[in-house]
C-alpha cells in the first residue's frame, strides 16, 4: 500500500520529473508497511499507535498531548474489522480491505482511523472523490488528526491540484504534531508545481532535517528535482547519489541512476 509520491506531467517537466511520475511508489514517500498485527480487546484504550502503522506514513510514535475521547474507546468489533482491512490493504486485496474498512466504520461512525483507512484504499483504486470524502470526514471527527490532512494532501497531488495540495500541508503543520516531515514533502510539492521553488527548497530541507533515520529517502529525489529546476545540477547530483544509499524502490533506483548519469553527463560536457 504505497501513495503516490509525486503525480507530474512527464511532457511538462525535465527528466527529473520523469523519474518521479513514472517510477514514484504510490502513497507516503517510499514507505511501504510491514504488514500490522493490530490485538483486540473488548474497549481498545491506545489505537492510535497501532492503527498509524497500517498508514502509508511513517509518523512520529508521540505527536500530541492529547487524544480525542473518539479515538480511545473503538469497540472492539471495529477494531478487528480495521485489522482486516488492514491485512488485506497490504497484500494489495483493495476491494476486499474497501469492504472491511467500511464494516469497520459501520460499527463506529466516530472512527478517524477507519475513515482515512478507507481514503488510502479509495486513493489506491483510483476513486479520487470518494477518498477525498472519507480524508475529509475524518478531519470532521477530529480537527486534530495528522493523517487526515496527510491523505486529503496525497488525493490532491494524483490530481494536481497544488492550491489544495499546500492547503492540507499548511493545515498540518498548524497542528504542531511533532515535526512531522510529510506536510513539509507536500507543501514542498506543491511550491514546486507553483514554481516558488525558493520555498519548496525550504520545506523540502525542512523535511530532511527532520527525518535524520533516512526513513523516507524520496524526500532526496524531490530535492534533486527541485534543485535541478533551479539550475543547480551539482546539488541535485548530491541528492541523487544520497538517495542511492538508501533506495526503497528498486524502480526508483533504476530511474534515480539513470538521471544520475544524465546530469554527470551534462556536467561532463561543460
Amino acid at each position: 500500500m504505497l501513495l503516490c509520491g509525486l503525480a507530474i506531467t512527464v511532457s511538462a517537466i525535465p527528466l527529473s520529473g520523469q523519474l518521479n511520475s513514472k517510477y514514484s511508489p504510490k502513497f507516503g514517500m517510499g514507505h511501504r508497511p510491514d504488514a500490522t498485527v493490530i490485538h483486540s480487546s473488548t474497549v481498545d484504550t491506545h489505537p492510535t499507535a497501532d492503527e498509524e502503522e497500517c498508514f502509508p506514513w511513517k509518523l512520529p510514535a508521540v505527536r500530541s498531548t492529547t487524544v480525542s475521547v473518539g479515538r480511545l474507546k473503538v469497540p472492539s468489533k471495529a477494531r478487528r474489522e480495521y485489522e482486516k482491512a488492514c491485512d488485506a490493504s497490504n497484500k494489495n486485496k483493495f476491494e476486499e480491505a474497501e469492504q472491511h474498512a467500511r464494516s469497520a466504520i459501520d460499527k463506529f461512525q466516530n472512527y478517524s482511523a477507519g475513515w482515512v483507512m478507507l481514503g488510502v484504499i479509495l486513493e489506491e483504486q483510483y476513486k479520487a472523490q470518494e477518498a477525498r470524502d472519507a480524508c475529509s470526514h475524518a478531519a470532521t471527527i477530529d480537527a486534530t488528526y495528522l493523517p487526515a490532512y496527510l491523505c486529503a494532501a496525497e488525493v490532491s497531488v494524483r490530481n494536481r491540484e497544488w492550491e489544495q495540495v499546500l492547503n492540507s500541508a499548511d493545515l498540518a503543520l498548524g497542528l504542531k504534531s511533532g515535526g512531522d516531515p510529510y506536510a513539509y514533502y507536500y507543501r514542498a510539492m506543491a511550491y514546486m508545481h507553483m514554481n516558488n521553488l525558493a520555498e519548496a527548497r525550504k520545506s523540502a530541507l525542512q523535511a530532511v532535517a527532520i527525518d535524520v533515520n533516512h526513513d523516507d529517502s524520496s524526500l532526496y529525489l524531490l530535492l534533486a528535482e527541485i534543485y535541478e529546476r533551479e539550475g543547480d545540477k551539482a546539488d541535485a547530483i548530491a541528492q541523487l547519489q544520497q538517495f542511492l544509499k538508501h533506495p526503497t524502490d528498486r524502480q526508483q533506483e533504476g530511474a534515480a541512476k539513470r538521471f544520475l548519469a544524465e546530469l554527470e553527463s551534462q556536467q561532463s560536457t561543460k
